[in-house]
């Protein structure tokens, strides 16, 4: 990068820092400009916000703290802890839900005896005295004829109940099985009573509902063991029946012996066939003993299929038999579990325990939760300064009034002749301010006006500018004191001749005391007097004034006239300077007629009050007009706050005294 570009590139971050302590500046300006607005607004606003904070009533809050613990689980598997530990939140979010419920409020309404409490019903809870003073003030009374109608128990029941939810807060302490339930009330000690009462109403309620299931499950129990205890009669003695009815005193034993006897019967049947066979062989089938041995042999295999047909009906007696043993067994096995069961329940109901306990009570604040009265006060200043400054800046932003030179020259792009100051807060009359040239207390005024007619005429040097309009856009910026003191001021160097042109409100007359003649432009025009009976001259100021004379019913045509142009004319002959005071532009269009006849026109523009619209078009006006503007004059300049628009201002007028004007 070569020197000239690192220069360049240096100037501009110059520039840039530059132009952006500028703005810094501006707004410091304006903040300074408009401090004591900020700081009145934010007082007074503050000050209401104060009557009414301090009005409130105090909230107190109380908190009561409880550990509630989930059901114990019964066996310690993977999957078991896996549940519990899911079921955990849902647990806890279910006990929340219990707590904020309407049947708890209920019952703590109910416990409390809250419906007959005055801190509770709102006896107590009244406005402070400015906020009751404003609501008697703007209250609107009860129409005629509407009688207050008592509401019925259940809707005051649901307002306390609504009450009762709405002062309460639940929450579940992080990563604790600790529960926190506060209550905001008016009174503190009602607040740490309501939190008291629903941590025990929920304990109490759990109880409840524990004894409550425990009476459900023993009565079940009761009616079950009766039942089991029936059934167990019935099948004892259904065993006992088929017993003696088949004679079944010992059904293993009967059945042992009858398996000896089947076993006799088989041996005598083998021995029978044996010997039946060992004689066929030697006998024939008439013989004796082959027919007694096969008798013998008949009468074994009845024996034995008589034994066979008894063993099975001892075998179906006792699977029968064992049947009904069973169910006897059944019973009584389920009867001793119930009955167990029952004995248990009821060891257990006396040692019932219920898995809360209140930790910490709730005590009685000794200062109240809210308002924070002096921290509500602090930002509602804050606020209301914040605020100030924004409406300052906004104001800033949208006013358009013209309150330097600097605002003239950047805004109208006009040359500016210079400043005027306001002579005492204007608390002068109009006669006085006119001859503010002469005052000798005001020399601070009568260099600004030697420094403007320095302006004009250094503005002409080649081609002195004889005839000067001074007009304004507006009525009321001090043209005509303008005027008075410039004519003054060239009077003192020159033959000066002041007229009054404003043909429609005239007040030149009357600064100079010449309304009684009634003489002046109007009569030189009309041919009725001559320019010695109209021209006035001054001594005490050293020039001549021509007032405007009898206004006539249309100045527009009259200042159009041949007869005016040759009247002005002629004075150019016999002057050195003529000084025009003249309508201002956005009144009427008479300073356009009037600015064909001058040389120069001085624009005159009330400091921090014209608007700048106003002003641009009187000057575009004049400038469609072909009229040669000269430069413009601010008047009625603060010196005071002439340091609070640009910079330099103050310094440069307590420099030279001009400040002392307003001293």
């Amino acid at each position: 990068m070569s020197d000239a570009g690192g220069w360049k590139q240096s100037q501009q971050m110059q520039d840039g820092f530059a132009e952006a302590d500028l703005d810094l500046t501006q707004y410091l300006k304006v903040i300074k400009r408009r401090k004591w607005s900020i700081v009145l607004f934010a007082t007074l606003v503050t000050f209401v916000a104060s009557l009414i904070v301090y009005s409130m009533v105090p909230v107190y809050k109380a908190t009561a703290t409880i550990l509630i613990e989930p059901e114990r689980q019964k066996s310690f598997s993977l999957e078991s802890m896996i549940r519990f530990r899911s079921q955990a939140k849902e647990y806890y979010l279910t006990q929340l839900e219990i707590l904020k419920s309407r049947h708890l409020a209920e019952k703590v309404i109910v416990d409390l005896n809250l419906a007959n409490s005055a801190d509770f019903v709102g006896v107590k809870e009244k406005p402070g005295y400015f906020l009751s003073s404003m609501t008697k003030w703007f209250a609107l009374t009860p129409k005629s004829g509407i009688v207050n109608q008592q509401p019925d128990p259940a809707t005051l029941m649901d307002g306390y109940i609504l009450k009762i939810q709405g002062g309460m807060s639940v929450r579940l302490i992080p990563e604790t099985q600790l529960i926190q339930v506060t209550y905001q009330s008016t009174s503190s000690k009602l607040a740490a009573d309501i939190a008291n009462g629903i941590v025990q109403a929920y304990i109490s309620d759990l109880r409840s509902a524990r004894a409550e299931v425990s009476r459900s499950s023993t009565a079940w129990m009761e009616h079950r063991l009766l039942v089991l205890k029936k059934n167990l009669q019935e099948s004892d003695q259904l065993l006992q029946t088929y017993r003696e009815r088949h004679g079944l005193i010992d059904v293993q034993g009967v059945g042992t012996l009858a398996e000896k006897e089947l076993q006799e019967h088989t041996s005598r049947l083998l021995i029978a066939r044996t010997k039946y066979k060992e004689l066929s062989d030697v006998y024939g089938p008439r013989h004796p003993k082959l027919i007694a041995a096969q008798s013998e042999m008949v009468e074994a295999e009845s024996s034995r299929a008589r034994m066979e047909e008894k063993i099975h009906s001892i075998g179906r007696k006792a699977v029968r038999l064992r049947e009904l043993q069973g169910n006897v067994d059944s019973y009584r096995k389920l009867y001793e579990t119930f009955l167990n069961g029952l004995k248990e329940a009821a060891q257990s109901m006396e040692l019932e325990r219920v898995n809360a306990r209140i930790t910490d009570a709730a005590v009685t604040p000794r200062s109240p939760f809210k308002p924070n009265k002096r921290s509500i006060v602090m930002m509602v200043f804050f606020a209301s300064l914040m605020f100030a400054v924004l409406l300052s800046f906004l104001y800033e932003a949208l006013d358009k009034t013209f309150k330097s030179t600097g605002d003239l020259e950047e805004r109208l792009n006009l040359p500016v002749l210079g400043l005027l100051p306001l002579v005492k807060g204007n608390r002068m009359n109009r006669k006085e301010q006119a001859f503010a040239m002469l005052d000798p207390k005001l020399t601070s005024f009568s260099e600004a006006m030697r420094t403007i007619r320095t302006g004009l005429v250094l503005s002409s040097l080649d081609n002195p500018h004889k005839v000067i309009l001074v007009t304004s856009s507006v009525p009321g910026e001090g043209k005509t004191v303008v005027s008075c003191n410039l004519a003054i001021a060239m009077g003192q160097m020159e033959r000066v001749l002041l007229i009054g042109a404003d043909l429609r409100r005239p007040s030149l007359a009357r600064v100079f005391g010449l309304h009684e003649e009634k003489l002046g432009v109007s009569s030189i025009v009309a041919g009725t007097h001559s320019f010695q009976d109209c021209i006035k001259h001054i001594d005490q100021i050293g020039i001549d004034v021509l007032a405007s004379g009898v206004l006539p019913p249309n100045p527009l045509e009259l200042l159009s006239s041949s007869r005016f142009s040759s009247m002005i004319a002629v004075l150019e002959n016999h002057y050195d300077r003529i000084v025009i005071d003249s309508p201002p532009l956005q009144a009427v269009s008479d300073s356009l007629v009037l600015s064909k006849y001058a040389q120069s026109i001085v624009y005159v523009v009330e400091a921090d009050s014209t608007h700048e619209k106003a002003v641009k078009s009187g000057v575009n006006r004049l400038l469609e007009y072909g009229a040669p503007i000269t430069g413009i004059i601010l008047n009625k300049f603060n010196i005071q706050e002439a340091g609070k628009y640009a910079d330099g201002y103050s310094g440069y007028y307590d420099q030279y005294g001009y400040s002392e004007i307003n001293s």
